[in-house]
Formats: C-alpha cells, structure tokens, sequence
C-alpha cells in the first residue's frame, strides 16, 4: 500500500484514504468524530521530517497487525498447531510440505485433510523391528530366564 492521506479536516466526516496504485486499490476510512481534531494536529505535527518518520514507523506496525486481523482467515499464516502437526506428517510419510501451504492457512489445511488418515494410520502400525533384531531380545529374554530359575536353586 503506498498512501495513507487525511481528507479534509473541516468537514464533518474525516475520511483517511488507504491507496496502492499498484493494483488500483482505494479504501476509504472514517475515523469516529471524537478522534477527528486529535488526527488533525497529528496531521499538522508530521510535517516534521522527524516526528513524520516515528509516526510512519509506529502507524506501519500497527496497521500490519490490524490488516493480518482483518484478513479472511484462509489468507493467514498457518497457525503454530498446523506447522507442527504438518511436519509430524512430512517426517512421518516423507512427504514435502507445499509452499503455499507455509504461507496460508487454508492451504496448510488442504495438506493436513489429505494426509492426515494416512498419519494416523502410520502411527496406530506397530513398529516394525527385523528378524534379527526380534531373535536378539528372544534370546536375552531367554538366557535372562534361564540365569533366573538356575540362581533359585543356588543355595547362596
């Protein structure tokens, strides 16, 4: 967004225009009539070069946060939930997390719905252990057994 301008301080309404050229974008906003004469002399002070660039930090940030909550919710970042539960999934299934699905919440949420059954599917199969490795604790379980019922009959 490139513009931010005050309509006229002497009407009745005070509008604030939010204009991108970029995209042809105007949005005109009302300000609630008890901040109208406060906005006017913030108007006034911000022809100081000095005070205009610690006004422009601070409206930035602040309207950054305002647009990410104004925003439809499909169009958010992905919630910490999402990125996590998805990359339980991409690990788990080997599967690479789409971009778009990194940025917005509604693709995050495509990802998770199509891979989420084959998840925990995934996770409800016992994990699978080779034979060898299933002969090794058979035969530590064994001889545990055996050392077992053989120190019974010691009689120390």
């Amino acid at each position: 967004m490139s513009a931010l301008a005050c309509s006229s301080c002497r009407r009745r309404d005070m509008a604030l225009y939010l204009v991108n050229p970029g995209v042809d974008l105007t949005l005109e906003l009302y300000i609630a009539p008890n901040l109208e004469e406060a906005v006017c002399i913030q108007w006034e002070r911000v022809k100081d070069m000095a005070i205009r660039q610690t006004f422009v930090r601070k409206l930035e940030k602040q309207l950054e946060r305002l647009i990410v909550e104004c925003m439809d919710w499909d169009l958010k970042e992905p919630t910490p939930a999402q990125e996590s539960y998805a990359s339980l999934i991409s690990r788990k299934l080997d599967v690479s997390i789409p971009s778009e699905a990194k940025k917005y919440r509604f693709h995050m949420a495509l990802f998770i719905d199509t891979y989420s059954e084959q998840y925990r599917s995934e996770m409800c199969k016992p994990p699978t252990k080779s034979a060898v490795e299933i002969e090794k604790v058979q035969a530590l379980v064994a001889e545990k057994l055996r050392s077992t019922t053989s120190g019974d009959s010691d009689p120390c």
